[in-house]
């Protein structure tokens, strides 16, 4: 996989870019995180100062087939040119259908950003006929979308086999990010959280391989605690996780790795209680972490060289419930180890500690794609882009 830096601009006049503007956004379509903008802009400002004319392709939403008001760029592409510090122009979807992106080619823009890609059939039927369109009109095709890399559409995996491909600047930081959780010979702490084992059970298969210690946290910890024999009144658990957390153990146990799980916890009355002592308890609810689990966890950490954090420890999006996620936050940006965050809900507990991501080794903004990757599948973006880096 060659690297964007070491690509010759001579001849390279125009570049088309595979970015990840699908970000959240509240009722009247602000933008309420701008991370993967923010994220992508340094390889955008980069082939802009190579005087080159530049084609941004993004998907947003999941759409179905054909032109939808409601997942247009058409209402966003104003606050992508500010946080961007670019002038965007838009190429509308019927424009696309008449002159596919000939407009791009002729028209005094630098920067043009593509209608929502998962308009058109042929992105999301991986068809060659489709890619094609747009990637005979480039002489270069960068994939800076890491977080949609682990979908077969065309942009993400067919695009980059019809021309020279390269990741973008950030696309290459995830990966290495991902090398370095299983590659490294440092003492390895993971910490998940999330709500389901069936999501994170081929994640934490791999790091039973690589890491020293896991923590399980979040609404996954609950079946955790069942398995182990704990009551966990009307907690929320998923049905047949049992013989995906034995598979966990027995891996675990062939590894050397020791997996812990939360030691107190706070229940929905916002009481807390130590687990030893939850079978008193009627009727209760555990939505976060206590005192305890924090002390076991900052134990854990100081005693760690590379961590690595996927998942919220509580309900998140209860202020009062995300009071140990927020803790950890903190924690992880003050110590010495390399912190990995490993991107999707994540993120908000950062956010809600108003913590800078440079505090961290390295944030992902990914999630599924993250996951996949740690599973040690390889991405069809990753394999698009051909050699390793």
């Amino acid at each position: 996989m060659k690297s964007l830096s070491r690509i010759n601009f001579n001849n390279i006049k125009t570049v088309g870019i595979r970015v990840d503007f699908n970000i959240p956004v509240d009722e009247h379509f602000i933008i309420t995180d701008n991370t993967r903008l923010l994220r992508a802009r340094d390889t955008i400002n980069f082939v802009k100062d190579q005087n080159c004319k530049i084609l941004l392709l993004s998907h947003f939403g999941r759409p179905k087939e054909n032109y939808d008001e409601k997942f247009s760029f058409q209402t966003l592409i104003d606050q992508f040119s500010e946080v961007l510090d670019v002038n965007l122009n838009l190429l509308t979807y019927e424009t696309f259908l008449k002159n596919g992106i000939s407009d791009f080619i002729n028209l005094n823009h630098q920067i043009t950003l593509l209608e929502n890609i998962r308009f058109f059939k042929g992105e999301i039927d991986n068809e060659l006929t489709f890619s094609k369109l747009i990637t005979d009109q480039l002489d270069l095709y960068i994939n800076e979308a890491f977080s949609a890399s682990h979908r077969s559409h065309s942009s993400v995996n067919r695009m980059p086999k019809n021309i020279t491909s390269v990741p973008g600047f950030n696309f290459e930081k995830e990966v290495l990010a991902i090398k370095e959780i299983k590659n490294s010979t440092k003492k390895k702490l993971a910490i998940i959280g999330g709500s389901k084992v069936s999501t994170k059970i081929n994640t934490l298969l791999s790091l039973t391989k690589s890491c020293a210690n896991i923590f399980i946290g979040g609404a996954m910890a609950n079946n955790f605690l069942k398995f182990k024999g704990i009551p966990v009144g009307s907690s929320l658990l998923e049905e047949g996780s049992e013989k995906m957390i034995k598979q966990i153990y027995a891996s675990a146990l062939e590894k050397e790795c020791e997996i812990h799980l939360p030691l107190d916890v706070v229940l929905d009355n916002e009481n807390t209680s130590t687990i030893d002592k939850l079978s008193s308890l009627d009727h209760f609810k555990m939505l976060d972490l206590s005192e305890e689990s924090l002390k076991l966890l900052t134990s854990l950490i100081h005693n760690s060289e590379l961590i690595l954090w996927n998942g919220p420890l509580g309900k998140i999006e209860d202020t009062f419930f995300a009071k140990g996620s927020i803790e950890l936050a903190k924690l992880l940006s003050e110590v010495k180890a390399e912190v990995i965050i490993g991107g999707g809900d994540t993120l908000l507990a950062i956010n809600l500690a108003g913590i800078s991501f440079d505090k961290y080794h390295f944030v992902s903004t990914a999630g599924g794609a993250f996951l996949e990757a740690l599973e040690e599948n390889d991405l069809p973006g990753i394999k698009a882009l051909s050699q390793d880096l």
